[in-house]
């Protein structure tokens, strides 16, 4: 999907949003669940794209695959956590917010401590 078609249908969605949140805001919020959702979904079909181009240039680098495993998980961590606080601030609950993104921080921390410890190893290793 292009970002013509994206910005189409975010732009679409909102204006909806603003004439139903008045008389229905239970629908107004499905609505604006249902085109993030969208829009995530079909932002996944050029993920695939970036895998392999990410791919090729590991290939060419001779880069441990290793970090770029990392790489990739901490960029799906921190998609799917914006996209669940953007959902709870629409939604009123900015607690719940906060909450969501203190744990993809956390998790996002956890998934890149193999990382650390290489780097540590490494810098220990020079020192030496």
């Amino acid at each position: 999907m292009s970002i013509v078609s994206v910005s189409a249908l975010a732009v679409a969605a909102v204006v909806t949003i603003l004439f139903l949140k008045p008389k229905n805001g239970e629908i107004a919020l499905m609505l604006g669940l249902a085109a993030s959702a969208a829009v995530f979904v079909s932002l996944l079909g050029s993920a695939q794209g970036i895998i392999l181009q990410v791919n090729s240039i590991v290939a060419a680098s001779g880069v441990n695959t290793g970090y770029i495993v990392i790489l990739l998980k901490v960029v799906g961590i921190c998609m799917i956590t914006e996209f669940a606080v953007n959902t709870c601030n629409d939604a009123g609950s900015r607690s719940l917010a906060g909450s969501v993104s203190l744990a993809g921080k956390l998790m996002a921390t956890a998934a890149a401590l193999p990382l650390y410890t290489d780097i540590m190893k490494t810098v220990t290793g020079i020192l030496n």
